[in-house]
């Protein structure tokens, strides 16, 4: 992440260009459409603009620029302004058309193509799911009520609607924030809806659908699509994963110099969050939800994964580069993993040894002083959402790597000592908690206090050989994820209670037992 750029520092620069990519999308129009209104608004004069070939023509882009009044412009060429500004994308990159600018700066949630040629202005962050959420965060810090302009509030739902797979792809809390925070007109975005697919993306997708690539043994499926808007590939890989046979299956093309995938899977033991991140290790990022999730793959950084994991790249196109990366490792992910049911997994003690809980800190939270007893609330935090009831002792804890779960305050007080202090939380999200029925949020840190561990609990613990999927007591339906090198954990007093703790963290909690130590 490189998050130095505030919108006040826009401000020392009169003569301001906002330019998206090429073709530009519906994200790269809101999040410039947001840049431009918050100039405009302090008295600047800036222009909206895109290069290349093609003129907006998309009929739900066109009806969104149309009907917010977003005065965004087709340039051929450009007298070199104080300050360029690349919004949804990044200066150099294939699908910009290169303009100078006196002074550069750049707002993205691409995964960063080249950092050495950043410059010193920018706010980068790839694990978002759309630039809107950046561009609504910035507005946010600095003030501007976005809800006080309809227009502008739905265009940035719409961008983060868009380039989600209509929200089925989302995975980041501050993308939620947005979308839970904003109020839009909901009759606008059903009619942008209602003019997303042309007659032409009707075409490109049955063509896609009428070529795909299947392994009958471990039932997931591929299919390249010519380039197309990354909503089309939703709906591709939603009519696939409908197929009988069909367990899992990723829709892709080019986007750019790059490629866009949507990931789908109906069976709990992959979960497509999961799935799109390890295809995409190493060349891309990824997000979204246990059913649907999506991401990208940088074509410079998947080149050379290609000739690492497969052999020369030779005149091997950058889509079927990516076909054969994917199908590769889609056949690692589901031939070299382990899957652990705790109902009826038989858990060797001889393999593993025993190990003592290191006095750590870690936050406690009491739900009753965030909301009453009987309130449905939803903490929201980096890893995902958990929703629980609030009841008379209940804890909401916050682990060593800013994880979230409940507990029960007379398990807190037994294997913790608690204290008044204040939390100190250092992670990159600040956890909030909502009300599910009424809709407020409050912040969880405020609330929290430190505690400390004591050194009574004993777990025995052996290394994974493998990647490895645990369901667990306490849940049948999601897996916890341990990669080879992880540890798999029991506890002494019940050794049928599993859990996975990564190997970065696992020194930093338990020690190695004396008599372990001496045998």
């Amino acid at each position: 992440m490189y998050m130095n750029l505030r919108l006040g520092d826009l401000l020392q620069y009169d003569d301001i260009a906002i330019q998206c990519h090429d073709n530009p999308d519906a994200d790269a129009i809101a999040s410039g459409y947001g840049i431009y209104t918050y100039l405009k608004e302090h008295g600047k004069n800036p222009r909206l603009l895109y290069g290349g070939k093609q003129v907006i023509q998309k009929s739900n882009l066109v009806l969104l620029k149309d009907k917010f009044d977003i005065p965004i412009e087709h340039v051929e060429t450009l007298e070199e302004p104080e300050l360029l500004l690349t919004i949804d994308c990044q200066y150099g990159q294939g699908n910009v058309q290169k303009f100078g600018g006196k002074n550069l700066a750049v707002i993205d949630h691409h995964q960063i193509s080249c950092p050495e040629a950043l410059p010193s202005l920018c706010k980068i962050h790839s694990n978002y799911g759309a630039c809107s959420t950046i561009v609504w965060y910035m507005l946010t810090e600095a003030g501007y009520d976005v809800n006080q302009n309809r227009k502008l509030a739905t265009a940035l739902y719409y961008g983060l609607y868009m380039d989600t797979n209509r929200l089925q792809e989302i995975s980041h809390p501050m993308d939620k924030d947005m979308r839970d925070e904003l109020k839009i007109d909901k009759s606008a975005v059903i009619h942008f809806q209602n003019t997303n697919l042309s007659l032409e993306e009707l075409r490109i997708a049955s063509e896609a659908l009428a070529s795909y690539d299947y392994s009958e043994k471990q039932k997931f499926a591929l299919v390249k699509s010519e380039p197309c808007d990354p909503n089309i590939l939703g709906i591709i890989s939603d009519m696939l994963i409908e197929v009988d046979v069909v367990n899992t299956c990723i829709a892709f093309c080019m986007l750019g110099d790059n490629v866009k995938m949507s990931v789908r899977s109906c069976v709990k033991e992959a979960r497509a969050d999961d799935l799109a991140s390890f295809v995409s290790r190493e060349i891309g990022s990824a997000g979204g939800h246990v059913m649907k999730a999506g991401g990208f793959l940088d074509g410079a950084r998947l080149k050379k994964v290609y000739e690492k994991e497969l052999g020369a790249l030779g005149s091997v196109r950058t889509i079927d580069a990516a076909h054969r990366i994917l199908r590769s490792r889609l056949e690692t992910y589901f031939g070299e993993e382990e899957i652990i049911d705790t109902d009826c997994y038989r858990l060797t003690l001889s393999d593993m040894k025993i190990y003592q809980k290191n006095p750590i800190s870690v936050g406690y939270a009491r739900a009753e002083d965030i909301f009453p007893a009987g309130t449905e609330i939803l903490v929201r935090m980096l890893e995902g959402d958990v929703e629980i009831t609030v009841e008379a002792g209940l804890c909401i804890m916050i682990g060593i790597d800013h994880e979230i779960y409940p507990s029960r305050l007379e398990n807190v007080k037994k294997n913790y000592e608690t204290s008044e202090e204040p939390y100190d939380f250092r992670g990159e999200y600040q956890p909030t908690v909502r009300n599910t029925v009424t809709g407020e949020n409050r912040p969880l840190i405020p609330y929290a206090k430190t505690c400390i561990s004591r050194d009574i609990s004993k777990v025995y613990a052996r290394r994974l050989d493998r990647r490895t999927k645990l369901f667990t007591q306490w849940d049948k339906e999601k897996y916890m994820l341990g990669e080879k090198e992880d540890y798999l954990v029991a506890r002494k007093d019940d050794p049928r209670d599993l859990y996975i703790v990564k190997k970065d963290i696992f020194s930093r909690i338990y020690t190695l037992c004396q008599e372990e130590q001496e045998s």
